[in-house]
């Protein structure tokens, strides 16, 4: 049989945290950033004078203390039992004294994505009609849901069948998935593997492994990844999560093949193929659809422009299933750059695209 797998990052269906869509993001990443920080400290048993000193600074740039907060700020704090700030003598001072003192988190606002974005994501997919998709910046299962009804089925007449989302450790809603027209016969999250040097959670969503049976009684294991971003800098940190994402979730996939000889990692890997993070993706013989002959040489990436620097969303190989791939390519006509390519019709300017990443195909006979 042929089977056509594709991966997506989607940048999420109708809604979107407002720091991750602002033209000019300086500002969206100093928010992602500040909403980590926030919550990090929040959830710590004792605060110190420190942690109580970054909060004031914080709420004086974001308003939390306020009993009306501005409605366009990109982080607001959700409290639901307690008091974490109070003023005295015309100074703002954070009351609690630890994580027992009150109950409540800080949420990265969101905005609604223009109906035009989410019909376009929807043809992307349809356009490519994949059996198996795997869905990166997704926000829930719910949401999925929605999508799969009013956009893919009304629209489109491609629904799948069968689609899952678990929720997994990024606090902004931001998850992987997978759509399947057949069905899934196991899951299995490692949303609670940890890193031994860190001691923190490996995977900065999961690294899920979805089973799925094939006609002919095969079955194919799907490994869903978005690995550790670039968005707010390269350090020697970033660096050294994405490879311990690709070690991790090379042993889980080589694990996988003692189920079946057919394994996928894919997703937004958010790195180049020739990095020294992901080398790590590779190993037991682990390849990506790139090397196969009808994959796009000129412009290789999957991102922007699609230049070989921007290669960053894969569909990672076990050996057998390499065997049996018959074709690949990307489908960039989501994304707006007219000047680059030729864009659907329906995508007419940047708010329009479905994604400003590209969608990366792949056929193989099993």
């Amino acid at each position: 049989m042929r089977l056509k797998i594709a991966t997506f990052n989607m940048e999420n269906l109708f809604q979107r945290p407002m720091a991750m869509s602002m033209e000019h993001d300086a500002d969206g990443r100093l928010a992602i950033d500040d909403h980590a920080a926030a919550n990090g400290i929040a959830g710590k048993t004792i605060y110190t004078q420190a942690d109580k000193d970054i909060l004031v600074t914080l709420s004086l740039k974001y308003g939390w203390h306020k009993m009306n907060a501005p409605s366009d700020s990109l982080v607001f704090l959700q409290k639901v039992r307690g008091q974490l700030f109070s003023q005295a003598g015309g100074q703002l001072h954070v009351k609690a004294n630890g994580r027992a003192d009150w109950v409540g988190w800080f949420e990265l606002r969101k905005e609604d994505v223009r109906w035009e974005a989410t019909f376009n994501t929807g043809r992307v997919i349809a356009e490519t009609n994949p059996d198996i998709l795997i869905m990166v910046e997704v926000e829930n299962r719910p949401t999925f849901k929605h999508f799969n009804e009013q956009v893919l089925k009304s629209e489109f007449t491609k629904a799948f069948p069968h689609f899952l989302v678990i929720d997994g450790n990024d606090d902004r809603g931001i998850d992987v998935g997978i759509a399947s027209r057949f069905p899934v016969t196991n899951i299995v999250s490692h949303v609670d593997d940890i890193d031994p040097k860190t001691k923190r959670p490996v995977f900065s969503r999961d690294c899920p492994e979805y089973e799925i049976a094939l006609p002919g009684g095969k079955s194919i294991v799907i490994l869903p990844n978005h690995f550790k971003s670039k968005r707010s800098g390269d350090d020697t940190v970033s660096k050294n999560k994405r490879t311990a994402q690709a070690k991790r979730a090379n042993v889980i996939a080589q694990a996988a093949l003692g189920r079946t000889k057919l394994v996928l990692i894919a997703g937004d890997l958010n790195d180049t193929p020739d990095s020294a993070p992901i080398s790590h993706i590779f190993g037991g013989g682990f390849t990506d659809v790139m090397t196969h002959a009808d994959y796009p040489k000129d412009r290789p990436g999957t991102f922007n422009t699609g230049l070989a620097a921007n290669k960053i969303d894969y569909l990672v190989m076990s050996p057998e299933l390499r065997a049996g791939l018959k074709t690949a390519g990307i489908e960039r006509r989501g994304s707006f750059h007219p000047n680059t390519w030729t864009p659907f019709d329906t995508v007419k300017n940047k708010t329009m695209e479905a994604s400003d990443h590209h969608l990366v195909w792949a056929e193989f006979e099993i």
